[in-house]
């Protein structure tokens, strides 16, 4: 059984490792994992040996609190606001005690010792009163054999006020005496206490995708119930109940569209902002919003089984995961405090033996518990993880966990399933000819009344491309594997393959399909006596593959597509996306092995498919990509999921791995580095050329590689918000919509697209394939005229142009 948790209380990733290590010592536990960004503890157990109220006691014993999973925000807020309240509180006392223990160092007038260490000694007493949790958290972990940071703060500050105790009670009964510690004692707890609020806001940050997902459902929702609309909670929907969206809603449940039309925002899925136009029988998926229309909705999924919470659920589930590189810094975490307490005990001895001098060595053995930080460690990798799943999410990219975040970057070889990867995976005519005297439309027209009648695969695509036909068939006929005979105004036409036609016409056939009709699927429209018209059917590039592949190739990086249709199509197919190296006539159960010559040949080898039929390869490959529009047995095999299914997609996964697995490196080098400068300096490696640390600086130094780290792990997301400020800051950008006839391909676009982008005002170009559309942002409105002329020189005409923004 798995069961999670939310934690509260944690500091650093000695409280992560010493949860882990009590939870893995009880009998019946499997595994246990804790994020401490997250603050969740997930625990396998079995529940026949071990109960759930041991494991909770163990838990509490640590002197960590834990209750229901899902709070953990809630939780870090309020832990924020415990922080800040408590720092701000001994600020204010510890602003006296300062001038009390430091002001005659800037011409304050001095008192008396006696009255000045009494003094120093109430107002510290009120600061660590204040603060005593660090104190009862570290005694719990000393003795639990988990000792945290809280052990360090807490053996440094309570060592400085101690002897500052037994110096004032020295003062007290007229000896002469040195310099207390009061100040110290207080301000390590002050300064740790603002440290630990700064990096408490930071983690939440480094949450907030996570949260801006949760927050994109809606509490309550309109249902139909019973003729009448009311409000229910979105908990309370159940599978069958009818739901109304309006324009600004989101959707909580996924559902058939029953009743009316929309326009919808599916970018918190996809990533992709351009709107979809959804119909009566249309899918819609939670978390899309309504951005024009009125729909009524049954639902199908609801609650934990939307597809929208199970997205949540996967970025949350990777950022509390562990990446392999953490592992060093795990094992260093489970021995740092003891090795620092050994530290910090010698270099006491050392200065004692050879200054003689208690104050000296009390500072230089107390500054050592102080300035040494097993958080840096700690957080090195999670923040960058959190951080980076959280930027992939809002770019339709999931990663399954931190492994496969941290992993992607090695890829050199991609092997691309076709259909339904590459390819949209549904049939589009994409290529036609007319042979006769009859014009185009009339043409159209009366292949249209034909296909009305099929109900064969095939019929709907040529119905697309042909349009609305008010012509009458009589005599209809469908002969199974050769396609239809029917009479218009008393005329015979056949519409199908070469099969259907007349001996005499058949070779006439063979004659016109060759060329550019290769590869794909040819459909003849005669007469009873010669060839009027051919119908080019294929699946079609899906938009963003051409630029995917070439990115790739950029990159270094081999790509193989691996098809089972046949070595025609797979040709026209590898040629159109640029494709160079190719497995056609594959079977399913031998695309595995495919991928186990390539990882023989030294490739690090990822497999992008979206079928059940790859799962095997998937699941075989080092890196499995699913498209998130495939199956659920494709998705489940996976370790990335594209959740919008444009390969562009994996460009992004790749970038976002070598970013995030640079920035791990980088922060888990300073944390180590940090350690290894800081704790001999703070024992006074360096006091014989001058350079020496008080407590007080130890912990400000302390608290700030904290911060650093953190904040070097929010560059992931903070520097792609910098590129959209400074673009921004270039003036205003309108955006058009481009409504274009003749596209069909991905040559089509990519055409139109570089024809567009010749001009100097436009910034960017976005095509959709399926609704032939392309969406132009621009410095400045472009002339309709002039956008015209574009298109139509580049052999496309130009249907609508609108300024929408």
């Amino acid at each position: 059984m798995i069961k999670k948790y939310s934690v509260g209380g944690m500091t650093c990733s000695a409280c992560s490792a010493g949860i882990e290590k009590n939870l893995n010592k009880l009998s019946g536990v499997n595994s246990v994992t804790v994020s401490l960004i997250l603050k969740e503890l997930s625990v396998d157990f079995d529940e026949q040996i071990i109960l759930e109220a041991k494991i909770i006691e163990t838990v509490e014993k640590l002197g960590y609190s834990i209750f229901e999973y899902g709070k953990q925000k809630e939780e870090q807020f309020n832990e924020a606001k415990k922080l800040k309240n408590r720092f701000l509180i001994s600020l204010i006392f510890l602003l006296p005690l300062m001038y009390f223990s430091m002001g005659v160092m800037f011409g304050a007038p001095a008192f008396e010792n006696k009255i000045n260490f009494v003094i120093q000694f109430v107002f510290a007493s009120i600061i660590i009163a204040l603060n005593f949790k660090f104190y009862t958290n570290g005694i719990k972990a000393l003795k639990n054999k988990s000792p945290n940071m809280d052990t360090l703060v807490s053996l440094g500050s309570v060592s400085a006020y101690v002897y500052s105790i037994v110096v004032t009670v020295l003062a007290l009964t007229g000896k002469e005496v040195a310099h207390t510690f009061f100040e110290a004692s207080a301000m390590v707890l002050t300064l740790v206490t603002l440290g630990k609020w700064l990096e408490e806001l930071s983690k939440v940050k480094t949450g907030d995708a996570i949260d801006k997902l949760n927050k994109l459902i809606p509490k309550t929702a309109m249902v139909l119930k019973d003729g009448k609309m009311i409000t229910v909670l979105t908990s309370e929907i159940e599978a069958g109940d009818i739901v109304i969206l309006k324009v600004g809603d989101y959707a909580s449940i996924d559902g058939v569209v029953v009743e009316g039309t929309a326009s919808i925002d599916k970018s918190a899925i996809t990533g992709e902002s351009l709107p979809e136009e959804v119909n009566v029988d249309d899918f819609i998926s939670s978390g899309s919003i309504i951005k024009d229309g009125f729909i009524m909705v049954e639902a199908i999924q609801v609650g934990e089984d939307t597809l929208f919470s199970k997205i949540v659920e996967i970025v949350k589930n990777s950022g509390a995961s562990k990446a392999p590189i953490q592992r060093i810094a795990d094992k260093v975490a489970g021995v740092f405090v003891p090795i620092v307490t050994a530290l910090s005990i010698i270099a006491f001895s050392l200065w004692i033996i050879f200054s003689g001098d208690l104050y000296i060595a009390l500072n230089f053995g107390i500054s050592v518990l102080v300035i040494s930080c097993p958080c840096a460690l700690g957080l090195a990798t999670p923040v960058a993880v959190m951080a980076s799943t959280g930027v992939g999410a809002s770019k339709g990219i999931l990663f399954k966990d931190a492994g496969a975040l941290q992993n992607a970057r090695k890829i050199n070889c991609v092997l691309l399933d076709k259909t339904a990867t590459i390819t949209v995976g549904k049939p589009k005519v994409i290529d036609y000819e007319n042979f006769s005297n009859l014009s185009d439309a009339e043409i159209k027209s009366n292949v249209c009344a034909l296909e009305k009648m099929s109900n064969h695969p095939l019929a709907d695509c040529v119905i697309e491309f042909c349009g609305k036909s008010q012509k009458l068939v009589s005599d209809y006929s469908y002969i199974v594997g050769k396609g239809i005979i029917g009479k218009i105004d008393h005329k015979t036409y056949y519409m199908g393959n070469c099969k259907l036609l007349d001996v005499s016409l058949q070779d006439q056939a063979k004659v016109l399909e060759k060329g550019k009709f290769d590869g794909k699927t040819v459909l003849y429209f005669a007469d009873e006596i010669k060839i009027l018209a051919i119908f080019a059917v294929a699946d079609y590039l899906k938009d963003g593959s051409i630029e995917a592949v070439g990115e790739l190739t950029a990159k270094g990086i081999k790509t193989v597509m691996i098809t089972g249709d046949n070595l025609s199509v797979a040709t026209r197919v590898a040629n159109e996306v640029g494709i160079f190296e190719f497995e056609a006539e594959v079977l399913p159960q031998d695309k595995f092995e495919i991928v186990k010559i390539y990882q023989e040949k030294g490739y690090y080898v990822a497999m992008v498919g979206d079928g059940i039929n790859d799962s095997p390869a998937l699941s075989t490959a080092d890196i499995g990509i699913a498209m998130g529009t495939g199956t659920d047995i494709a998705i489940d095999s996976s370790d990335i999921i594209i959740a919008n299914g444009n390969l562009k997609g994996l460009n992004d996964a790749i970038n976002l791995s070598k970013k995030s697995t640079k920035i791990i490196k980088e922060n888990l080098f300073w944390a180590f580095f940090y350690n290894v400068i800081a704790i001999p300096v703070a024992g006074g490696a360096l006091s014989f050329i001058g350079i020496t640390l008080t407590p007080a600086l130890a912990s400000v130094c302390m608290s700030l590689s904290s911060l650093f780290v953190v904040g070097n792990a929010l560059r992931i997301s903070a520097k792609r918000k910098a590129k959209k400020q400074k673009k921004i800051k270039k003036g205003k950008s309108y955006k058009c919509l481009l409504i274009i006839d003749g596209m069909m391909c991905g040559h089509c676009a990519q055409k139109v697209s570089d024809a567009l982008k010749k001009l100097e005002e436009v910034e960017e170009v976005k095509i959709d394939l399926k609704n032939k559309t392309a969406t132009l942002t621009a410095s400045e409105i472009v002339a309709e005229d002039v956008i015209n002329k574009i298109i139509v020189d580049a052999g496309y005409k130009l249907e609508q142009y609108k300024i929408i923004e």
